[in-house]
């Protein structure tokens, strides 16, 4: 129990079922200190009805049934998965099989040696009829992945399914949420104690399973960064772990700005309050019983926090294109806001995850007159001095203006600079060279 901010008891709490009426009842203990609440709930523990074992649901790992024939596609498709399931993440190795898996009623009995394309074809027609342009699509592009591993293995002089055209996907538009809806879903979100990871995913842009995974000791709050080293996935079975970040490029460094620094601090403060000192392997983002925050639960919370907030319904990785594209609206470099999400090529960046908003669009609607005004672009003719006496005296008015911004550099706050910045890149224009009139 917390009074005025100090700790003054600890209470343990059981459940248990009671024997007669089925019912599920609790029963606690209080204590003045941490550890005689333990012993006080051990003991407790000992006095009550002994629950039945129940059996942990365990997911069936996919897999493709045993091959028949031993030269058959089906059989290299085997040998190709026990290839690969020791390269790629269990989450990758199980898309590959339920991607394969509608492939074997149509080929899997045909021999690898004689596959022939039009009867892949054939079966990319079947697949789009039963699971669609984009369950087709995904099939075809592992089966192509497969059958380009039996060119280098010299089992098939050539790949039947490389040229066979993917069946065309009309690709929806990622939505993301404006500066206004996005700080009006942080405004909603600050009263819940996840509001630390909604806070941290909209200004780094880190991954859901990088955020579920991070350890206080990836977090250098003296240094104002955080290192991405870990990341919750899921394996073969279902279940939840600790692993690797998902690219190479995933490892990386996320530099913090000062208010995402105080956050984290008082998250920190709030995770000790009654307990010991986050020590560095413990996680930053836990539920209640200190474990890693499950999923669905984050979804729930997620959902429901939108609700409230009144935004557009995006998905959680969502708030990742999110971020690109408010990083690059305030004009921060596509090299940057790459290295940040931990993408290795920032074309790609620009091309998946940023988005533009519709003051970014106003401004490519200009006029006819701007827009086929010569000169400055947008701007007018290039303005020039009509003598040279107007010459001097605007050479004497721009020694001063710089003798004023040094001083302003020198003495104006952080702010203040980056109004600055700010007005000079949105009306800065070609730089072009004073030319005296009398000057050739």
């Amino acid at each position: 129990m917390v009074l005025k901010g100090r700790v003054v008891s600890f209470r343990g709490l059981a459940s248990y079922k009671d024997p007669v009426t089925g019912k599920q009842r609790r029963r606690s203990v209080s204590r003045k200190t941490r550890e005689e609440a333990e012993r006080a709930l051990a003991a407790l523990l000992r006095t009550l009805p002994k629950a039945k074992p129940v059996k942990r649901r365990t997911a069936t790992p996919p897999a493709l049934p045993p091959a028949r024939e031993p030269d058959s596609l089906h059989a290299f498709l085997l040998r190709w998965l026990a290839y690969k399931e020791r390269d790629v993440r269990p989450s990758t190795y199980r898309t590959y099989v339920q991607a394969l898996l509608p492939v074997l009623p149509t080929l899997g009995a045909r021999s690898l040696a004689g596959l022939q394309v039009l009867e892949v074809e054939e079966m990319m027609q079947t697949l789009h009829q039963q699971n669609g342009p984009r369950g087709a699509g995904r099939s075809l592009h592992i089966l192509r992945m497969a059958l380009r591993q039996a060119v280098r293995w010299q089992l098939v002089p050539l790949n039947v399914a490389e040229n066979i055209r993917k069946p065309r996907v009309t690709r929806q538009e990622t939505l993301v949420w404006t500066p206004a809806q996005a700080a009006k879903f942080l405004k909603v979100a600050q009263g819940h104690r996840l509001y630390p990871l909604f806070a941290l995913a909209l200004s780094t842009g880190m991954r859901r399973g990088e955020l579920l995974a991070l350890h206080w000791g990836d977090v250098d709050l003296e240094g104002r960064e955080i290192t991405v080293r870990h990341n919750l996935v899921k394996d073969a079975a279902g279940h939840y772990g600790i692993g690797q970040p998902k690219t190479d490029a995933g490892h990386r460094r996320i530099l913090l700005a000062g208010d995402t620094v105080d956050l984290l601090k008082d998250h920190a403060q709030r995770e000790q309050r009654g307990r010991r000192t986050p020590r560095p392997t413990d996680l930053v983002f836990t539920a209640a019983s200190g474990n890693h925050v499950q999923g669905r639960h984050l979804d729930r919370t997620y959902r429901a926090l939108m609700e409230e907030a009144g935004v557009p319904r995006l998905r959680f990785h969502d708030l990742r294109h999110t971020a690109a594209s408010l990083l690059i609206r305030r004009g921060v470099p596509p090299k940057v806001v790459a290295d940040r999400l931990g993408h290795a090529d920032a074309s790609f960046t620009l091309k998946v995850y940023t988005h533009l908003y519709d003051d970014q669009r106003a401004v490519g609607a200009l006029s006819l007159t701007d827009l086929l005004e010569t000169g400055r672009e947008g701007h007018g003719p290039v303005p020039r001095p009509t003598s040279a006496a107007d010459l001097s005296q605007g050479l004497e008015a721009l020694k001063q203006l710089h003798r004023a911004l040094g001083t302003f550099l020198e003495t104006a706050p952080q702010w203040a600079t980056t109004v600055l910045r700010d007005v000079v890149l949105t009306r800065s224009s070609p730089r072009k060279t004073l030319r005296s009139p009398t000057s050739g």
